[in-house]
């Protein structure tokens, strides 16, 4: 999978991803139907009207975060939306997402070079260098500015706001704003994440280097972001390897500059233990 298919700067309508709608769309997907936005609305209770609704939005939330794909034609006006297996594994054992781990992990697909949404790669990997991890809120709106060669204003959208309300994603608080400045936060480490990171970054590597047998570290950030979309310096990401051997996962040779690493493991199983190491 090397095709960009990035969600597009407003497909989200303002609407936050609230989690309470993520988890009647993951439900609806377990239960194998399809149908148009109005029956998906009139299943899951996800409100929609005539001109504007919440249903596309979480839709493609959903689909940004890793959690669903569509089957099918994505245009068609029917849809069928089919469980990933990060999804399968949140549906199962976190539907509705309150976990801190499952939250960082759809927030980090959300940001994903292929198949996140394009305002989040935007912020949280092409502008990391511009913007850091302390920058102001008019900062973030003028590099969004340049980015779309756009003038219009409320171009941050939900970014900051979804971080920040208990609804939706307040327990990674992955941003979090007072008078004006925004602070990120970087992606935990952890024990009890080991195996949810190492599944993500399988499956970067999948998706970006099918037919590798290894790879350096270096060209994994520059063409995936393994280390500037959870916002890691050198010393958390080394930290973050560390972890991901010693679960067995990856074998580094740390002999090379810049380091290489090989895959131990496959995503497809690393998604079912997810939650093994949650206490």
């Amino acid at each position: 999978m090397n095709k960009l298919m990035r969600l597009p700067r407003n497909f989200h309508r303002t609407f936050i991803p609230e989690r309470q709608y993520i988890n009647a769309m993951l439900r609806f997907a377990a239960s194998g139907q399809t149908g148009n936005y109005q029956y998906i609305s009139d299943i899951t209770g996800i409100p929609t009207g005539k001109s504007s609704g919440k249903v596309p939005a979480i839709l493609d939330y959903c689909r940004g975060m890793g959690l669903v794909q569509l089957a099918g034609n994505a245009r068609s006006a029917v849809k069928q939306p089919e469980l990933t297996p990060f999804g399968r594994i949140v549906f199962l054992e976190d539907p509705h997402l309150k976990e801190r781990v499952t939250q960082w992990i759809a927030h980090l697909n959300l940001c994903a070079v292929l198949t996140g949404a394009d305002a989040w790669y935007q912020t949280f990997f092409a502008g990391n260098q511009v913007l850091g991890m302390r920058f102001s809120r008019s900062a973030l709106e003028e590099h969004l500015l340049l980015v779309y060669d756009s003038k219009r204003r409320g171009i941050i959208g939900p970014i900051v706001r979804m971080y920040e309300d208990e609804a939706a994603f307040h327990t990674c608080g992955v941003l979090s704003e007072d008078t004006g400045i925004v602070v990120r936060q970087s992606a935990p480490i952890a024990e009890e994440f080991g195996f949810a990171y190492g599944a993500w970054i399988l499956q970067l590597i999948a998706d970006h280097f099918p037919k590798a047998t290894q790879i350096t570290l270096t060209d994994l950030d520059h063409n995936a972001g393994w280390k500037s979309i959870p916002g890691w310096n050198i010393g958390e990401s080394h930290r973050a390897i560390d972890l991901l051997e010693r679960k067995g996962i990856l074998a580094i040779d740390r002999q090379m500059n810049p380091w290489i690493i090989r895959p131990r493991a496959v995503a497809g199983v690393m998604w079912g233990l997810m939650y093994e190491d949650l206490i």
